[in-house]
């Protein structure tokens, strides 16, 4: 398009072509304060804490050299006002607890800014627009803006106990409650101004399609119990079997980043709430430590089911200009099997962990659609029984230690090894955004001297990526933007020496 040739189109050579002001400005900082009161069979504890969070970054979120979007910055503010208190027994009785209350306080305040350029019209829209096929001027959204203000807080209460009760010498029984409630309030507005002077009707509807103005409001308030049983029995000093059953809650949320749009181009109110998630949980395993703590090995089997799964989706029934936000899948399924060992040999030591994992959408019937699917009468994919993205059905690690007693102190040697299989990095599932399989190896060499408490120093020689593997980290497909999919590569072999020093 406009002649333009990427940079490259070899996501390994590492090049970028972006034309906008790249920039980050943050400060964070807070203070907590901790108190403990030992009232003999048990000790009070609170702990207040309260933190701030100042951030604007400037991006080129158009990704390329082209004048398409010359501004895109949310600078924000966050608030955070934490108190906990909490009792908990002390000593070995049979019978131990803990319980309590938790407050949280959050407010975020956002001021979201966009400009467009002159090469915004012909990515976003086209050379034509509407059931007529007007013309559209390769200007028509040079200098047209975006920007508003946002608000989000949230009060959030929490009481919980738990207790474990050795029934047996060999025999525990743990189970613990928490009840969770939460108000939530969100106020989204946004104005567009600027841009060529138009009365075009089709016109005027392109460039609304690409930002237009919202505002709306959201109040939601929920409250959710989770809770845990689990028991626990060592038929031997170094054996213990488990199983385990869980429901836990994951707080819902309201989207600030504006709406997709329904029929009738209104902001669709009803995607404003994020609804909470809710999980349920079955896990049974075993965990040992043989041979005198020379060998481990670890075992589990879970099946997790999930309702209202939250996902970032981008809304595949709007092919001028998709819009990205947090939505609720309605269930998804994933169960697996880990195990992880440990031997020490000598002054060696090895270290290995498999995992199997199968996630599924059990229930989604009006999913993104791939971007491969879409048409102009896209409106949603269904996607039960599919794939779930971002979980490799297989992963494992391999890392092994080495150290030799020299001069005082120790010559040491590590390396790892992690591989995972292939996945889509985007709930769509399109072909476009399936990450293959990659290995990652690293390893270190070096030598420390500290006495009996720790203290001393350490230098060392360290590789990442030692056998320089090209592999994707993530994908995207962005909002805003019809086609265009973002990826990001992996770091090439990075070499490099470390000091430490404690004390």
């Amino acid at each position: 398009m406009a002649g333009y040739t990427p940079a490259s189109t070899n996501p390994y050579d590492r090049v970028t072509d972006i034309d906008a002001e790249l920039g980050v400005k943050t400060s964070e900082g807070g203070i907590a304060a901790t108190a403990a009161w030992d009232i003999g069979p048990a000790t009070l504890t609170s702990i207040t804490a309260w933190r701030f969070w100042n951030w604007d970054a400037a991006n080129d979120r158009d990704y390329t050299g082209l004048p398409i979007q010359l501004i895109q910055r949310i600078p924000s503010r966050q608030d955070q006002l934490s108190q906990e208190v909490r009792i908990a027994s002390d000593g070995e009785a049979a019978v131990s607890y803990v319980a309590g209350h938790y407050f949280f306080r959050q407010v975020l305040t956002g001021s979201p800014n966009s400009i467009f350029g002159p090469y915004g019209a012909p990515w976003l829209i086209g050379t034509v627009t509407g059931a007529n096929a007007t013309p559209v001027p390769a200007n028509l959204l040079d200098g047209y803006c975006q920007t508003g203000e946002t608000r989000f807080a949230v009060n959030s209460y929490a009481a919980f106990a738990e207790a474990n009760w050795r029934i047996l010498p060999r025999v525990t029984l743990t189970g613990g409650l928490r009840y969770t409630y939460e108000s939530k309030e969100g106020d989204y507005s946004t104005q567009v101004f600027g841009g060529p002077a138009t009365t075009s009707p089709a016109l005027i509807n392109a460039r609304l399609g690409v930002v237009r103005p919202q505002t709306y409001s959201a109040r939601d308030s929920e409250g959710s119990l989770s809770g845990r049983a689990n028991i626990a029995w060592q038929p031997t000093d170094d054996v213990l079997l488990y199983a385990s059953f869980a429901r836990g809650f994951k707080s819902g949320g309201i989207n600030m980043s504006g709406l997709p749009l329904d029929a009738n181009n209104q902001p669709a109110l009803a995607t404003a709430v994020v609804e909470p998630e809710r999980n349920t949980t079955w896990e049974a395993g075993l965990k040992s430590a043989l041979w005198d703590g020379r060998f481990t090995l670890n075992l589990a089997a879970y099946h997790t089911t999930v309702s209202d799964f939250q996902a970032a989706v981008v809304d595949s029934s709007q092919t001028v200009a998709l819009r990205g936000y947090l939505s609720n899948i309605p269930e998804v399924r994933v169960q697996g099997i880990e195990a992880d060992a440990n031997l020490r040999i000598g002054r060696l030591t090895l270290v290995g962990a498999l995992a199997y994992g199968d996630g599924t959408y059990t229930d989604y019937p009006a999913g993104p659609c791939p971007l491969e699917l879409q048409t102009a009468a896209t409106a949603a994919c269904n996607l039960t029984g599919q794939r779930l993205a971002g979980l490799p059905r297989w992963s494992e690690t391999l890392s092994a230690d080495y150290t030799v007693p020299v001069a005082g102190g120790a010559l040491f040697f590590h390396a790892d090894s992690n591989w995972r299989s292939g996945y889509f990095g985007d709930p769509s599932l399109s072909r476009f955004t399936f990450i293959e399989g990659y290995n990652l190896t690293n390893a270190s060499i070096g030598y420390r001297r500290e006495d009996s408490l720790g203290k001393g120093w350490e230098i060392a020689v360290f590789a990442r990526n030692l056998l320089d593997a090209d592999y994707i980290q993530n994908v995207t497909i962005q909002a805003g933007h019809s086609g265009l999919i973002l990826g990001t590569p992996s770091d090439p072999r990075t070499v490099g020496v470390t000091f430490r020093l404690r004390r």
